[in-house]
């Protein structure tokens, strides 16, 4: 079936949401899809179903380091090429922009390029963060939260430039005024839970932190305190 009737959940459907935006503020968007089964392609082409993701300690992760699933990745039959997809708006996770790094950091500083999300290897000047503190203005869950502020954007671009400073001057005064801190309600992990996700961390992403480990964890929904989490990250990761 057509790819972009193969995907479901709420992200998807705002992702129906961004490309009816992009239409109704003037642009005339060719809209791709970042696969880990089937590669970049046009939301229109063909597919049959899959089970793969590049997300971390994910049962159907296609590789167990970031430096293999970039491999896989190389592998895959994209329809595009990523670097020649400008103007372009980018809306990844972390796990699927760490895959993407070769593609995103090669983007050039003013470039016509704006990634939602990402990760700390994406050129600032192109990235815009995921914000927890948007989401009372967004609404939706943290799951669909980048596409909902790329969504956002458009609608504060209207028609413009994607990258142009008026947009980006708008969209800080916007994000400034709508910020909201969130108080989290994080779920208790047990220690051998614990160290299960630190240990599928570690495989995917190896030297990774305990810094980056915990706040991979919270991110996640999941709680644990600072000092314990040390103690169980010390027995996984020996170093």
């Amino acid at each position: 079936m057509r790819l972009t009737d193969l995907y479901s959940g709420e992200s998807w459907t705002q992702v129906k949401r961004l490309i009816a935006t992009a239409h109704s503020t003037g642009y005339a968007p060719d809209v791709f899809v970042a696969s880990a089964g089937v590669g970049l392609r046009r939301i229109d082409e063909l597919s049959p179903p899959y089970a793969a993701t590049f997300s971390v300690g994910h049962a159907d992760s296609v590789a167990p380091s970031v430096d293999e699933a970039r491999t896989w990745w190389s592998g895959l039959p994209h329809t595009a090429a990523p670097e020649a997809l400008h103007p372009s708006i980018w809306v990844l996770s972390e796990a699927y922009s760490r895959v993407l790094a070769h593609t995103l950091t090669s983007i050039e500083p003013g470039a016509a390029a704006v990634v939602f999300g990402g990760s700390s290897n994406v050129p600032d000047e192109v990235r815009v963060p995921a914000d927890r503190g948007l989401r009372r203005a967004l609404g939706g869950t943290a799951m669909s939260l980048n596409v909902r502020m790329a969504i956002r954007w458009l609608e504060i671009a209207e028609g413009q430039a994607l990258a142009g400073e008026r947009t980006r001057l708008a969209w800080e005064e916007w994000s400034r005024r709508e910020r909201h801190a969130e108080r989290y309600d994080r779920k208790p992990l047990s220690d051998d839970a614990v160290r299960e996700f630190i240990a599928n961390l570690a495989k995917l992403e190896p030297g990774v932190s305990k810094t980056r480990a915990l706040g991979t964890l919270r991110n996640s929904g999941m709680a644990c305190e600072q000092r314990r989490f040390a103690t169980l990250f010390s027995e996984v990761v020996k170093r």
